[in-house]
């Protein structure tokens, strides 16, 4: 695996145990707080920024967006991702 990619994957492992920190705290607390809403959009850029990369990389497959499910446009290596997008509460 290309050592860029390799640290890449990284840090999206931390980043997402971030989350989870944040998502265990609950909805209430994450709508009360607003750097708490600061941080968990900061993540999420973090994350899209990353699989930009790894896309760029050739690491990921492209998946095209229709309803609720992905369905994949073209395939070019074993690593697959879907992307999510976040909305801010209010």
């Amino acid at each position: 695996m290309d050592l860029r990619a390799a640290k890449e994957l990284l840090h999206i492992r931390s980043w997402l145990a971030r989350v989870a920190e944040i998502v265990r705290r609950g909805k209430e607390v994450y709508l009360a707080d607003d750097l708490l809403q600061e941080a968990g959009d900061s993540l999420m850029m973090k994350l899209g920024e990353a699989a930009n990369r790894l896309s760029r990389l050739g690491m990921l497959e492209p998946v095209a967006w229709s309803g609720r499910s992905p369905s994949r446009t073209a395939t070019s290596s074993s690593i697959s991702t879907t992307r999510s997008t976040a909305s801010s509460p209010g």
